[in-house]
């Protein structure tokens, strides 16, 4: 599993083992929270 902060390389996206999650609204949230001084610890329970 890998996240999709950073590009695959163009031979990985096909690769069947590779699982790529898309973390764009956790990282908002997480700002979010941060920016309002808020806990984050709940996002990643």
């Amino acid at each position: 599993m890998v996240t999709d902060s950073i590009q695959l390389q163009p031979d990985a996206k096909w690769c069947k083992t590779i699982t790529q999650l898309r973390i764009a609204e956790l990282l908002g949230k997480a700002i979010r929270r941060i920016h309002n001084d808020d806990s984050i610890s709940a996002l990643f329970i």
